[in-house]
């Protein structure tokens, strides 16, 4: 076997094993949200809690707009939540290049071709950033940093435990990211696009629900072409990490539980979500909080124990999968930067040319 043809195996290889996983791990998104719809409507304390009425918190601008609706049946505001849910797993689906496309001409493509699609990338991406933040909790509990652990009242049934924790991503994203950076990235579209750009409430609406495409539209850099780094600019850098530090701030002043090594953990998890926001739409950040929320419920082994026992062995080798795809894309993030700089060091550097040699004549 020459080198070439080695090559060519082993990227056959790993791909063959990345699409395999990322399969896996999307059909466990699959069913854990339906899990959940069970665990509310298919229980018998569920179905009690969606026949009571209960006032929801809603979110609008950071800590700035923050109101009570008035009582609503609860069966119905969680119907709400998961269709919405449901939206987001379609529309990633079909953002920015479709799914299937993806995976249709992912063996003729680089592998950075396969991030053009949210829901293809989501296993790699969810599992790096599960992994940081166990890795950051871990160190700072190590060294004498808490990180606290929510409370809830011990009369709360496991099913009101679950509606609290599922509705948090929906109210949240639209707090912490879809609004501010949104209304932020509906001004620097329309101030920054080019005359010859078309304007008006379609421009508008792609601003706030998927601003990559707003910024394609209005002929600005964009991550499509220019990659993450490239792509987005300096004032949305700003936003990322101003409504990022909010965020994890936000986690510790709320008084549920949590304490000062929370801020850290946080802090990565909601820069990854308002940076998939820019890259990838709404959905993105609205699916990678429901990961941590709603779909890690379900990994309790007393919620799985009582509840859902034929799935335990099921989600536990997911987990174990999920955590390994994240080590492995960290390693890949460190070697590509390592080859980076690297390239950058020699890139400088000229090779003496030796002064040529006379012939006697």
């Amino acid at each position: 076997m020459t080198i070439g043809e080695s090559r060519s195996f082993s990227r056959t290889l790993f791909l063959t094993l990345f699409l395999l996983t990322v399969f896996v791990i999307i059909a466990s998104y699959l069913l854990v949200l339906l899990m959940g719809y069970g665990f509310i409507f298919f229980t018998s304390d569920g179905v009690a809690l969606s026949m009571r009425s209960d006032s929801f918190p809603i979110l609008l601008f950071l800590f700035l707009v923050w109101f009570y609706t008035p009582p609503l049946p609860i069966g119905t505001v969680f119907g709400f939540i998961w269709i919405v849910y449901l939206f987001c797993f379609v529309a990633a689906w079909k953002w920015r290049e479709s799914f299937h496309s993806v995976v249709r001409k992912s063996s003729s493509r680089s592998f950075r071709s396969l991030f053009s699609n949210f829901l293809f990338i989501m296993p790699l991406i969810s599992g790096m950033v599960l992994t940081a933040a166990w890795a950051i909790i871990s160190s700072q509990e190590f060294i004498g940093v808490p990180t606290g652990q929510v409370s809830f009242p011990p009369s709360m049934s496991p099913q009101e435990i679950f509606l609290n924790v599922a509705y948090g991503p929906v109210v949240e994203e639209l707090g912490f990211r879809l609004i501010p950076i949104g209304l932020f990235m509906v001004f620097y579209v329309f101030s920054a696009r080019r005359r010859t750009a078309g304007g008006g409430l379609k421009l508008f609406l792609a601003s706030i629900l998927y601003p990559e495409g707003a910024k394609r539209m209005a002929g600005l850099r964009n991550v499509s072409e220019q990659g993450i780094w490239r792509g987005i600019s300096v004032s949305e850098w700003t936003m990322v990490f101003a409504t990022t530090a909010l965020f994890a701030v936000a986690h510790i002043i709320n008084g549920i539980g949590w304490e000062a090594g929370k801020v850290t953990s946080v802090f990565v998890q909601g820069f990854f979500f308002a940076v998939t926001y820019l890259a990838y739409g709404f959905e993105a950040p609205i699916l990678l909080h429901w990961f941590f929320n709603y779909y890690l419920f379900f990994f309790n082994p007393d919620v799985l124990s009582k509840f859902f026992p034929g799935t335990d062995p099921i989600l536990t080798i997911v987990e174990l999968v999920i955590l390994g795809l994240g080590i492995v894309g960290w390693a890949a993030f460190a070697e590509a930067g390592l080859r980076k700089l690297i390239k950058r060091s020699t890139k400088g550097q000229t090779v003496p040319v030796p002064p040529q040699a006379t012939l006697p004549s």
